[in-house]
């Protein structure tokens, strides 16, 4: 447990108010994909019943990132890594607050290997996310010294479950990374359940957060799903 939460589970609710109940300290690593501020929705696809064509909530603005890093700070324990995806129109908002409280290392350039769509005509296609590095303290990096640009291949077509959702490995290569087995990864912002597919996949403990109710309950069935799957391997 920590505080009224159960590891390895996600919860439907406001991260903000959740993390407020959570004891001091208690993470060892941080690793979100948070709304970018930008009313994101699909362009592309023409199905107005579509999840995908509804907006991200609290996408509108940033104003929650100032409270949400302060609580990040006070569950992080000393020395520890924060991993936060970003884009290019939101990274001069997120750096000067993620900087302000943690010591920033490094901003990673994820390369996607594939573009998303955009304006087709007056814009060059976006092949690039970005994902602010930082630690409370000094977190050394496990294995190699890797660089500062990772390449994988972004998540497309009909097996995408969430209109901004991650490539499992790329999650598993941040957790490795920056954490060791048994260790507990928060993550605020947990959509449809990739960091807590990574977790499992990795020997780490998880705990998530996520306001909207149909990515909740599809992060509940992804982990359920993964966790039989793991039992099976182990019989």
């Amino acid at each position: 447990m920590i505080g009224p939460f159960e590891l390895d589970k996600v919860y439907c609710m406001d991260c903000l108010e959740a993390m407020k109940q959570m004891p001091d300290g208690c993470v060892d690593l941080v690793l979100t994909d948070p709304p970018y501020g930008v009313a994101y929705k699909t362009g592309y696809r023409k199905q107005e019943w579509h999840k995908f064509c509804t907006e991200i909530a609290n996408d509108r603005d940033m104003v929650w990132v100032e409270p949400c890093c302060e609580e990040l700070e006070r569950l992080m324990k000393d020395n520890t890594a924060l991993y936060w995806f970003s884009n290019h129109d939101a990274i001069d908002i997120v750096k000067p607050v993620i900087a302000g409280r943690f010591a920033y290392k490094n901003t990673i350039t994820w390369v996607k290997n594939n573009w998303t769509a955009g304006d087709l005509e007056a814009q060059y296609g976006k092949q690039t996310e970005l994902i602010v590095y930082a630690n409370k303290g000094r977190k050394f990096i496990n294995g190699s010294r890797d660089q500062d640009v990772w390449y994988c291949n972004r998540v497309s077509g009909d097996g995408q479950l969430h209109q901004n959702e991650k490539p499992v490995e790329l999650i598993e290569r941040a957790i490795v990374k920056s954490s060791n087995e048994g260790d507990i990864i928060l993550d605020p912002f947990m959509g449809s359940g990739t960091t807590a597919v990574a977790c499992i996949r990795t020997n780490r403990h998880f705990i998530g957060f996520e306001i909207d109710e149909t990515y909740y309950n599809l992060a509940c069935r992804r982990i359920q799903l993964e966790q039989s799957q793991m039992r099976l391997d182990l019989k």
